[in-house]
């Protein structure tokens, strides 16, 4: 028997062809989206500095850090309004004005007719202090440079909706998450109901014992010694 008769037969007894019917997705339906009350479908733009109001009592003030206010886990604006997609904090952090103008711009040549995007952050409050260059130490602290807002863990930054597919949405805003100075992730409202059941499905199908709340209450290994309140009070998750 010829070689390439023989090749053909086995090729034909590996591959068969079916005819059938074939089951493509339906395209996305934009019916229980909902948009701002206020009509404003841009980001607007953030002030770089609060204001204050002097009849009022109200002035310019100079404080430390406060880096507590980026530590930990939010408690409030943790779920999306709209319920689409947006921008979530995985850890704490400081957004400066030059973040938010950024962000303002990028996002907003991205949109398209009847989409829309929203801030779930204030403005930024916190004041920044620095020395003039060449200033030698002492004679008190330097003079407000910049002002940032403080963001925890799982907190919303912003918000993207319309008529707006995932994969159109996580185009122009996977590569945003990069300009942060702390860990950005993006999330929809499909992930984050899929993570909080799995969470749940981890809790109640649990086998081990051991926890935190038995290590604390037994306090194995005498772990409250040396471990920070932070560690107590969040469990080791956040920092």
């Amino acid at each position: 028997m010829d070689v390439n008769l023989t090749a053909m037969l086995r090729a034909r007894q590996l591959f068969t062809l079916v005819r059938g019917l074939k089951r493509y997705p339906f395209p996305a339906t934009f019916e229980n989206v909902t948009f701002p009350p206020d009509g404003q479908l841009k980001l607007a733009k953030m002030p770089k500095e609060p204001t204050y109001d002097p009849e009022k009592g109200e002035e310019k003030y100079k404080t430390s850090k406060r880096t507590i206010w980026g530590r930990g886990v939010e408690e409030i604006h943790t779920e999306l309004v709209h319920e689409q997609y947006g921008l979530a904090a995985v850890s704490g952090g400081m957004i400066s004005a030059d973040d938010f103008d950024f962000l303002q711009d990028r996002v907003n040549k991205n949109l398209i007719d009847k989409q829309f995007a929203i801030w779930r952050v204030d403005p930024p409050w916190l004041p920044r202090t620095k020395k003039a260059q060449g200033t030698r130490l002492g004679g008190g602290k330097g003079s407000i440079h910049h002002y940032v807002t403080p963001v925890k863990a799982k907190r919303i930054i912003l918000e993207i909706g319309g008529h707006i597919t995932e994969i159109e949405a996580q185009a122009f805003l996977l590569y945003l998450c990069e300009r942060f100075k702390f860990p950005v992730e993006f999330v929809s409202q499909k992930i984050l109901e899929e993570r909080r059941v799995k969470e749940d499905f981890i809790q109640r199908h649990n086998q081990n014992r051991f926890n935190w709340d038995i290590m604390m209450k037994y306090n194995m290994q005498n772990c409250t010694s040396w471990l920070s309140p932070y560690d107590l009070e969040w469990k080791g998750k956040y920092k």
